[in-house]
Order: structure tokens, then sequence, then C-alpha cells
């Protein structure tokens, strides 16, 4: 009688160790879904950002073009007005600067 009983334990025993298996591979399944969501929505997040910072810096990066060449437009209408106003003196800041520039290049 014991082994009959003892059989009927196993039994018991193996169907709810193959029941609680069934239900771990389950919830592995649940968990491994849930992690792919969740780094999906990392991934996503980041790349959101990154093009965030890009575009933030192509921008920033325009208006400097931008400032630069407003900037070096005025400077040329001055160099242009003073050379109108006083062409002797641009023609002799000019020649000082071809002469200081050859004795340093001769050398």
């Amino acid at each position: 009688m014991k082994d009959a009983k003892e059989a009927v334990q196993e039994e018991t025993d193996t169907a709810a160790l193959s029941a609680e298996l069934k239900e771990l591979r389950r919830e592995f399944r649940e968990l491994v879904d849930q992690m792919g969501r969740v780094g999906k929505v990392s991934a996503h997040e980041a790349k959101t950002a990154a093009k965030s910072t890009v575009r933030h810096g192509k921008e920033a990066s325009e208006h400097l073009v931008e400032e630069v060449a407003d900037y070096w437009s005025g400077l040329e209408g001055k160099v242009v007005k003073e050379t109108r106003e006083s062409p002797w003196k641009a023609l002799g800041i000019a020649a000082a600067a071809g002469v200081a520039l050859g004795f340093i290049l001769r050398r």
C-alpha cells in the first residue's frame, strides 16, 4: 500500500512541478516581452533626444554663420567707405602693410 501511495504522491508532485514549470515559462516570456518593450521605448527616447540635439546644433551654427556674414559685410562696407573718403590714407596703410610683410617674409 505504501508503494501505491508513494507512486500517487510522486505523480501529484510531478504534475505540480510541471504546472509550476509551465507558469514559470509563461512569466519568463512575459518578462522578456516587457523588457523588449522597455528597450524599444528607451531607444526611441534616445533617438528623439539625439535628433533634438542635432537640430539645436544646426540652428545654432546657422545663426552663427549669419552673424559672421553680417559682421564681415559690415566691415567690408566700413573699409569701402573709409577708402572712398580718404584714398591716400588707405593707399599709405596698404603700402606700409606691404613693406612690413616684405621685411618679415624676406628674413
